[in-house]
């Protein structure tokens, strides 16, 4: 039970307070009617209502329990997928329009099995691939919601983030800059937070907002006079905040506004005034995808309807072969001429192949939100990469502290013990001189002073969860430097009487409301963990102006409470621009804490000197200084004002390990010969550090591979485009940096991916070939704008990405190489034999329309998706990225169409011209299966043997290892009997007829083919040389990348 004590009331002495941690029943159990007056309820009425805390925010449990009863956080009548559009989809295909007219010409000379086989051919594709392409479509959309946008809740005490369809009524939700608000929110803390609300109000200047209750009287005010208020959809431009969640789905503001459009042309969208010819046709071609799907799917739409035409060709050819003499036998040939012409599952294989490309890449932590993406990764020959979270692990520890001084000698530098968990504030600080750690409770006056900006000019949090477990929020940056100072005894919310541990919290228990027996306040019951007294609130917050991107840096104003005669501004950022905003400092920081020196230019150059020792460690060094103002000046200053003479107090050395497979993973790329770029806000000696330490640069870089992002934008366009090579490392680098990095490379013919996280990076990553977001870090902003997510903000995904992207393309190539070739022998076949004619001049065709449907769906088919999900070869990431222009439909690609599909014809056709006086059509039928279904194992590798597929390894091994090609073989394999030996099928449905000593001969020309597919792999390689980029030589690249700059520099020089 615990021990009791008598002190001040009774407590039991318990882990956790149990009124937090238990579900708190609501007074108005009805959420939805809350949301109209919520601007009219004080923070402690709110949670009341909706039975929750401003603290702790829901249980979790009671959170599953809402969602239950609530429903998820989404909006009505915005399908993901349409079953209806995938239905025409099938429809209105190449395929089906073929099967159709063949149908139709089959019922018109009277052969109704033929005409009822291709019927039941049509309505089981149709539904086949109706349910293949709507649970591949299914798949992709709900991987791509696993990047929709994400809401930072507290449930338990514990902030988590969570995907925003996930929020529920009485959810606590924290937002901050380039944040979608998830769902309607009462305001509980604001820090110049300003929304842009343009969506629901049209006003395009961003709204501030308060905290402050209304009166009841003003219940029915404007929602954009709300200030108190946020709305779902609409985006955060400055600041942070967090929100009791007032409403969710249709029963927000923007639900309301959808709700009422509903069935209705939203105001918005612009009157379509183009001649109606011009919208029948777009429309048409939309529902033939010709104007929908990604450009492979695009361009493989509009080969199949190259080859419907094509088709009529061919009809046409037979018709005219027959002399127009339009017999049952010559329509016959022509539907199987016109059938053989079409790819009819290739739509339907690649549909399915990407669908598994992207839940294989879901699995190894990235989401595709664009399938584009899927083709253009493959292809990527650059990497631009964030440093932060991304190439490192994001786990950031305090380990420098120096008070700045002019005194060498001085014993002003500090170190700080890590701890494997980084946010857990535990561990001395020790003094570099003499080892000895700082006493929290006798901290000098000048390391408090420096630690006090460290604390209170931070939005971050660190605190203990309900389970004991410590965790934080906010920028790893900030948070490393609250876990500093909390370890000295100087947290923000020690400092400022915020946060759970120092607010006095409204509790209820789960029953309901305490009920009073009279006792009086200080003899009722207590938990001895809420037995420590409230703390005292002494610095009050009256400004922020929070971190930019541009002017690298953030400060506060604050009122000090205990010296009435001014307030302070704190200032913290990257530490050169906290020194171009300082004027002085401290000479003796410990000897002499109030005195102060100019900062001559002397003093900056040794402060920068210590700056560049730090960073050269790999260490984020960032700068710390205060300055005083009038009271009256705290509530009105602006930040250029705010922002100015300063006296600098300290540098903090922050570590950041690079993440142990960053190493691995860059190998990996400069093998396959990629280049990796980091672009980082740090500074260009921390910069350099990790990208040496990651063997993005070598030791002996030369000076234009690392830049400052100052140096490369002074650069114009044509200095540029001059340059050996685009910088390896741009430091201290801007978003509009990211921008010019993109098109510098697009002008050198480069294919790049750049990875970013905050608002400003969302136009490179628009511009990107492929755009990169950070899934964890990222703001939906940046999200919204990308092709890929990280949802672990880890460099080594990218190349698992990039890895995939490339065995999805070659796999693409595979499968299409293989239908194609099957076509190419199918009509080599049926129009050379129109040659073989019969007694009455009619010609005798080698394939029934029934057995070129066979071979292209039940025999082409699996194989070919089989194909489609082939491992990566071991070589894959040691060639060179393939070139984007050409595509899947490369010349090599059409060379090895023709040079297969000719012999495989070929030899189908000798053994008609054998057999043709006999069970002709049985053999070819044979011959060409067991061909098709061998040659798919060819195609498991382009250029090696089917038979050393892997050096070393036993070829069946490689041949068992993809088991779906396997048993697709084997099957296709063993149903070539039944159309042959079925009676009735056989020779009703096929035309053809039982066969005997003929499989001698499909055994002997499908040993031809397979020798000449050997013979052709070898022939291949001499003649696409001016195809083939050169190899990548792996563990030279770097040393030869740093050759080849250093030497054209030398050129240049000598010009």
């Amino acid at each position: 039970m615990g021990i009791f004590k008598k002190s001040t009331g009774l407590e039991l002495n318990r882990r956790t307070d149990t009124t937090i941690s238990v579900t708190v029943p609501p007074n108005n159990p009805d959420f939805t009617s809350v949301a109209g007056y919520a601007h009219t309820l004080t923070v402690q009425q709110l949670t009341e209502e909706l039975g929750t805390s401003a603290n702790d925010g829901l249980s979790k449990n009671e959170a599953i329990r809402r969602l239950e009863s609530h429903g998820e956080n989404l909006l009505k009548g915005k399908e993901g997928v349409s079953a209806l559009r995938v239905f025409v989809g099938q429809l209105a295909n190449a395929l089906t329009i073929v099967l159709v007219a063949a149908m139709a010409l089959s019922f018109g000379v009277g052969d109704y099995v033929e005409g009822g086989v291709i019927a039941a051919v049509i309505v089981l594709n149709t539904t086949v691939g109706f349910f293949q392409e709507y649970r591949a479509e299914k798949t992709m959309d709900s991987l791509r919601q696993l990047s929709s946008p994400t809401a930072f809740v507290v449930r338990n005490g514990e902030g988590v983030a969570i995907p925003a369809k996930n929020v529920v009524p009485g959810d606590l939700v924290s937002i901050k800059v380039g944040d979608v608000v998830p769902a309607d929110l009462r305001l509980v803390t604001v820090s110049n937070l300003e929304i842009s609300e343009q969506l629901l109000t049209g006003e395009s200047v961003p709204v501030a907002k308060n905290i402050d209750t209304y009166g009841s009287e003003q219940t029915d005010m404007p929602i954009g006079d709300r200030l108190n208020l946020c709305y779902a959809s609409t985006i955060v431009t400055k600041g942070r905040g967090t929100g009791i969640t007032i409403g969710t789905a249709m029963n927000t503001q923007i639900g309301r506004i959808a709700e009422a459009i509903s069935g209705k042309k939203p105001a918005t969208e612009e009157e379509d005034d183009r001649p109606w010819r011009t919208r029948t046709w777009d429309k048409i071609q939309y529902y033939l995808g010709l104007k929908t799907g990604t450009p492979l799917q695009i361009k493989l739409a509009k080969l199949a309807y190259f080859l419907f035409g094509c088709a009529i060709i061919l009809i046409l050819i037979v018709f005219a072969v027959a002399k127009f003499d339009i017999t049952n036998e010559v329509v016959l040939y022509a539907i199987a001429a016109a059938i053989a012409i079409i790819p009819e599952s290739l739509i339907a294989v690649l549909t399915l192949t990407m669908a598994a490309g992207t839940r294989k890449m879901a699995k190894e932590h990235v989401i595709v939100r664009k399938l584009d993406a899927l083709e253009n990764l493959g292809g990527v020959t650059d990497i631009c990469s964030d440093k932060t979270g991304t190439l490192t692990l994001g786990q950031m520890s305090v380990q420098k502290f120096w008070l700045a001084t002019d005194q060498p000698d001085a014993a002003s530098e500090f170190s700080a013990e890590l701890n494997p968990d980084a946010i857990e504030p535990r561990g001395n600080v020790l003094r570099d001189s003499d080892g000895s750690a700082l006493d929290p409770k006798a901290l000098p006056q000048a390391i408090t002073q420096a630690v006090l900006v460290a604390s209170l000019c931070n939005v971050a949090t660190v605190r203990k969860n309900l389970k004991g477990q410590w965790k934080s929020t906010g920028d790893p940056t900030e948070v490393a430097l609250q876990v500093f100072a909390t370890k000295l005894g100087l947290g923000r919310p020690d400092l400022t009487g915020e946060g759970p541990e120092a607010e006095e919290r409204v509790l209820r228990p789960a029953m309901g409301k305490v009920i009073d027996y009279g006792i009086p306040e200080h003899e009722r019951i207590r938990f001895a963990d809420g037995e420590e007294k409230k703390k005292e609130k002494r610095f009050d917050l009256k400004a922020e102006f929070p971190f930019s991107s541009d002017l690298k840096r953030m400060s506060t104003v604050y009122i000090d409470k205990k010296n009435d005669d001014h307030a302070i501004v704190l200032i913290k950022g990257a530490a050169e621009r906290i020194l171009d905003a300082s004027i002085d400092y401290l000479p003796l920081p410990e000897a002499e804490p109030t005195k102060t020196a100019p900062l001559t230019p002397e003093v900056r150059e040794a402060f920068m000197a210590k700056y560049e020792s730090l960073a050269s460690q790999g260490l984020r060094v960032i700068g710390l200084a205060r300055r005083n103002i009038t009271r009256e000046q705290a509530g009105i200053i602006t930040r250029e004002e705010a922002e100015k003479d300063f006296t600098f107090l300290a540098l903090a050395g922050i570590s950041d390990p690079p993440r142990p497979e960053t190493l691995g993973a860059v190998r990996a790329c400069k093998a396959a010969g990629i280049v990796v770029h980091m672009l980082t806000g740090d500074h260009i000696s921390t910069a350099r550090a990790i990208a040496q330490a990651v063997e993005i640069i070598g030791p002996d870089a030369p000076k234009s591979a690392v830049m400052t992002a100052q140096e490369f934008d002074a650069l114009t366009d044509k200095e540029i485009d001059a340059l050996p090579e685009l910088p390896l490392v741009i430091a201290r680098c801007a978003p509009e940096t990211k921008v010019r990095m993109i098109h510098a490379g697009k002008r050198r013919g480069k294919h790049l991916s750049m990875s970013g996280d905050g608002v400003n990076d969302s136009p490179a990553l628009k511009l990107a070939p492929v755009g990169i977001a950070m899934g964890m870090a990222g703001s939906d902003v940046a999200k919204d704008a990308s092709d890929l997510v990280l949802t672990d903000d880890n460099f080594d995904s990218i190349r698992v990405a990039v890895s995939e992207g490339r065995r999805l393309f070659a796999n693409i190539q595979r499968f299409i190489l293989h239908l194609l070739t099957t076509n190419v022998a199918e009509v080599l076949l049926l129009i050379v034999g129109l040659c073989f004619q019969d007694v009455q001049d009619r010609s005798v065709f080698p394939l029934s329309p029934i057995g070129v449907l066979w071979v292209n769906m039940l025999t082409s088919s699996p194989p070919a998706f089989g194909l489609g999900l082939e491992k990566a070869p071991p070589d894959l990431m040691r060639k060179p990225p393939h070139n984007v222009k050409d595509g899947v439909f490369s010349w090599p690609v059409i060379l090895d169409c023709l040079s297969y599909g000719v012999v495989m014809g070929g030899t189908c056709l000798i053994n008609f011209v054998i057999v043709v006086y006999g069970r002709a059509r049985s053999t070819v039928f044979a011959t060409l299966i067991i061909q098709i279904l061998l040659y798919a194992w060819e195609l498991k590798s382009f250029d090696r043997s089917m038979f050393s597929l892997t050096p070393g390894r036993p070829f069946y091994k490689d041949l068992w290892a993809n088991q779906v090609l396997f048993w697709s073989v084997l099957g296709g394999m063993v149903s070539v009997v039944l159309p042959i030996y079925i009676p009735g099928f056989n020779n009703r449905v096929f035309y053809q007829a039982a066969i005997g000593w003929e499989w001698g001969l499909v055994v002997g020309m499908s040993i031809v083919f397979i020798v000449w597919c050997e013979i052709w792999k070898i022939l291949r390689k001499p003649l696409y040389r001016r195809w083939t980029p050169p190899p990548v030589q792996a563990d030279n690249w770097a040393a030869s990348q740093s050759s080849t700059v250093a030497s054209s520099e030398n050129r240049n020089e000598k010009v």
